[in-house]
């Protein structure tokens, strides 16, 4: 399962990028069927992320304590992201099953920006940003790591930095983004799979 999450994940986020422009056509995104089928997309691939993570930590966790603490406290802060940005979609995708139109939408947005209220709102807002840090960081770990210590394996941290920065200046270049992140990922998915 975690190779094909290696592929799969940012296909998805790639769908989901095209299927925010098509709901974007009119000038404004959702709700509607486009944002619901974008954010089940969307969710699908931030549950496949998890196993990218987790793969990315085997293959850094080997070769010593140091190693394992480092890439654990990486996995964890990548983890604690990644829960923050499946909650984002989750809420997304119950705001447009429950809203008639684009005010209503705003105002149940609103309404649940703190849920569940166990943590302070802005941790909610920029807990997706520690997902990609982690993830950002892991690359960094194993890039450098035996037997993948070679260009494409090095350019991988790079590639999903693109990837993010991009996404994050405009969510309409989203399928450039994923594609990008797709790219970062790509030798350690087939090393996966050829083992």
């Amino acid at each position: 399962m975690t190779r094909i999450a290696f592929h799969l994940a940012p296909a998805l986020m790639l769908a989901y990028g095209v299927v925010r422009l098509v709901d974007g056509r009119d000038g404004q995104y959702g709700p509607g069927p486009a944002w619901t089928v974008g954010h089940l997309l969307f969710l699908g691939s931030l549950l496949l992320y998890a196993g990218v993570i987790a793969g990315l930590y085997a293959r850094a966790a080997g070769g010593g304590p140091a190693r394992r603490i480092t890439a654990g406290s990486v996995t964890a802060v990548a983890a604690f992201g990644l829960v923050a940005f499946v909650r984002v979609a989750i809420v997304d995708i119950i705001v447009g099953l429950q809203a008639a139109d684009a005010a209503e939408k705003s105002m149940l947005a609103d309404r649940y920006a703190d849920v569940p209220s166990v943590l302070p709102q802005a941790l909610y807002d920029i807990g997706p940003m520690f997902f990609m840090l982690g993830l950002i960081a892991l690359l960094v770990q194993v890039a450098f790591l035996p037997p993948y210590r070679r260009t494409a394996a090095a350019l991988s941290p790079v590639l999903a930095v693109l990837g993010f920065v991009v996404i994050t200046l405009d969510l309409n270049l989203l399928p450039a983004g994923a594609a990008l992140i797709w790219l970062a990922l790509l030798p350690f998915a087939r090393e996966s799979i050829s083992r």
